[in-house]
């Protein structure tokens, strides 16, 4: 065999397998764009089912606190209550712009990023608890009006309600600076990432670590 046919020989099986490995790579790419589009439609279910649930309990609230307007400690109570239940409806909503800006043209490490930042929800509803633990007397205040009809403030002694005030005004600012702290930027501290990981669990804190990843890699 001539060196020429030789040559001509190598150059297709090249051609052959060049696109054989593209067929492989296109076929594995649909294979995770398959999965995550899959994953994706179910999150859009859940992160909607949440819009409407709080868009409906934010509307209930606001005819709550209309209706005890005059009522100064279920007034405040229920705007309490409230205002939380705003930054959930809006961290839902953003989920779902979040949702809808995915372009699965876009390569894979860039639409896992925003993947992620959506798995990494759980995160806004833990600080939101750890948030509204200084003032968590709102909701035990308004659920007992609301559904039984029952006021407990003019039960409650009030040097006891003084003195918790005070106490959970000075907590503030502790809690604050913690809560600054829960985020995947500071995963590398050991009690930030037990933390998040105990009251979020797993799927979030490895989201949290991706985006981590994928920052520190893109720096």
């Amino acid at each position: 065999m001539e060196t020429n046919e030789l040559k001509e020989l190598f150059a297709a099986y090249d051609a052959k397998l060049d696109r054989a490995l593209q067929l492989n790579e296109r076929s594995l790419k649909k294979i995770k764009l398959d999965k995550i589009q899959k994953q994706t439609r179910w999150i859009t279910v859940l992160r909607s089912i949440e819009v409407v649930s709080f868009s409906i309990l934010v509307v209930m609230l606001c005819s709550y606190i209309a209706d005890n307007w005059a009522v100064t400690h279920l007034a405040v109570s229920g705007i309490i209550i409230h205002v939380f239940a705003l930054i959930a409806l809006v961290g839902s909503i953003g989920q779902l712009v979040l949702l809808q800006q995915i372009d699965y043209v876009k390569p894979i490490v860039e639409i896992r990023k925003k993947i992620e930042k959506v798995n990494s929800h759980a995160l806004l509803f833990l600080k939101l608890v750890f948030l509204s633990a200084p003032v968590w007397w709102a909701y035990p205040l308004v659920a007992l009006d609301y559904f039984f009809n029952i006021d407990l403030y003019p039960h409650l002694d009030p040097d006891f309600v003084l003195n918790y005030v005070v106490v959970n005004a000075l907590l503030v600012f502790p809690l604050l600076w913690f809560l600054s702290k829960l985020a995947y930027k500071n995963l590398h501290i050991k009690w930030v990432r037990k933390t998040i990981g105990f009251f979020t669990g797993t799927k979030t804190k490895k989201a949290l670590e991706f985006l981590n990843e994928i920052e520190e890699f893109e720096k």
